[in-house]
């Protein structure tokens, strides 16, 4: 029993690396995007494929996020899976992550509203996008340090 816990704490940290990494280069390109629109760049192309990088990027993050919540259904249905991976210090973890989560998002609204006072946004669904990815991504970096 205990190598299906194993395997199932190895799946869990790795579709939360997978999301983490996505998430990276949904972050990468979109710092990159950005500071091409407020240097006034025109570059097509380049905004094509930065677009198609975040999209591709949501999406593959979603599939994790998918993952994740499908092995944490199988670990709440099975007792020994659930005693082993989702004791009170996992359910610590999940809160502290929790709280990072929201102050994180909460920060990047502050941030985004300064910033909008010296640069106009004309792209608000990515900054939406990004506040809730900015939530998710700090939640699943947040579980995956602390359970390392």
């Amino acid at each position: 029993m205990s190598t299906q816990i194993e395997m199932t704490d190895q799946e869990r940290a790795r579709y939360r690396g997978g999301h983490i990494a996505w998430l990276i280069v949904f972050f990468i390109a979109w710092v990159v995007r950005s500071v091409l629109k407020i240097a006034e760049l025109e570059m097509d192309t380049t905004y094509t494929v930065l677009m198609a990088v975040l999209i591709l990027s949501v999406l593959v993050q979603a599939y994790y996020a998918v993952r994740i919540k499908l092995v944490e259904r199988r670990i709440n249905r099975d007792a020994s899976l659930k005693h082993a991976l989702n004791n009170e210090l996992v359910r610590l973890h999940q809160l502290k992550a929790w709280r990072a989560s929201f102050f994180s998002v909460i920060l990047f609204i502050v941030i985004a509203a300064v910033v909008s006072l010296f640069v106009d946004f004309d792209d608000l669904m990515l900054i939406f996008i990004t506040a809730l990815l900015i939530g998710f991504g700090t939640y699943n970096t947040t579980v995956y340090l602390l359970d390392r």
